[in-house]
């Protein structure tokens, strides 16, 4: 049976979503207040309030809700939601690290059309690590922003995910071939494998870099993989959820801490994220994650940071091209690869 488009109209997503959850919940289920946020290139992402009648002794509750849809044809696609479910699962109640609750998943088109994840909805702002940004917070929340920041991509790396569903999930990881598995994502990602792809000789330079000083991960952690200011929500200078797993994998920590310092998310402070110095972050995630980062490993992943940039920006440009997707902002992504592959050029060249 061929599955449903995703439609998500409200007369149509609706009833097949309200089905779906009424059977994952096992009692009946009212959906209204529907409606879609405009941010975000990967997940499609909805608001929803799911009403739930008094039901075989449990009573009648009302949940404000997210539904995040796995865009076939997002930035990331292809999507699964099983990873993030099981992971957000994992992560829920502990302290340091708030995550949105999670409620239900599917990777089954038949349901909507496309995989897709449903989450507690979370209060708070997202900030962005855009030049003017860190300024305008000033010092103090920078600061109280920057201890959640750190603290919580510790307690992240600390998990020990091998006691969770994820163990069955990701199987045995070895820890001397996290890097090189990386490496191998993303040049897929880009349609660099693909037979009549052209590759810029920069993307093959750095590939057989990576792969022929590919680090053994001194732990297999739980790799956020888009950690950085932007993919969280803020109340007063505290960090109120962690968002944006879609990347989320098995990896090296010097992965997620590389990436969220990476000079494109500085605004132009020179600090990580703009909210803290690089010693600072460096040295307080090695207080709070029981291991000293290695700088030649970290200057490693900075490289394979700007090589990930620059498929993402590559594998917009080429889906549009292909009238795989139609975002003007995936369009525009395609001006931004020579600058990143410049920035690719500059780390490879200052690599130890």
């Amino acid at each position: 049976m061929t599955p449903p488009a995703l439609d998500l109209s409200a007369p149509v997503l609706v009833p097949r979503l309200a089905a779906f959850l009424a059977t994952s919940w096992g009692r009946p289920v009212a959906i209204d207040a529907l409606h879609r946020f405009a941010a975000g290139m990967s997940w499609i992402t909805l608001g929803f309030t799911a009403t739930l009648p008094a039901h075989g002794g449990a009573p009648a509750e009302t949940r404000a809700l997210i539904l995040r849809v796995g865009d076939p044809a997002g930035l990331l696609a292809p999507y699964r939601a099983e990873p993030e479910y099981h992971v957000l699962a994992a992560l829920e109640g502990r302290p340091a690290l708030p995550v949105p609750r999670v409620f239900a998943f599917s990777d089954d088109p038949a349901v909507i059309g496309a995989p897709f994840l449903v989450a507690g909805r979370v209060e708070g702002d997202t900030p962005m690590p855009w030049k003017g940004a860190a300024e305008a917070r000033g010092e103090a929340l920078n600061a109280s922003l920057a201890a959640d920041f750190v603290d919580g991509l510790a307690a992240l790396h600390r998990v020990d995910w091998r006691a969770t569903p994820l163990a069955r999930l990701w199987g045995p990881v070895d820890a001397a071939g996290v890097a090189r598995a990386q490496v191998d994502f993303w040049w897929m990602h880009a349609g660099l494998a693909d037979a009549d792809a052209a590759p810029p000789p920069q993307m093959h330079h750095a590939r057989r870099w990576l792969q022929r000083h590919a680090p053994v991960a001194p732990r297999v952690a739980i790799v956020h993989g888009d950690y950085r200011v932007g993919n969280f929500l803020q109340q007063a200078g505290r960090i109120t959820a962690v968002l944006d797993w879609e990347l989320v994998h098995a990896g090296d920590p010097h992965e997620d801490l590389a990436w969220a310092a990476l000079r494109v998310f500085s605004g132009g402070t020179g600090r990580v994220g703009g909210l803290m110095t690089r010693e600072a972050f460096l040295a307080r995630y090695a207080a709070q994650a029981g291991f000293e980062p290695d700088l030649r490993v970290l200057h490693y992943y900075e490289v394979l940071g700007l090589f990930k940039s620059a498929s993402m920006l590559m594998g917009a440009a080429q889906r549009v091209q292909g009238d795989q997707a139609c975002d003007v902002r995936m369009a525009s992504m395609g001006f931004q690869v020579a600058s990143t592959l410049l920035e690719l050029n500059r780390l490879l060249g200052e690599a130890p």
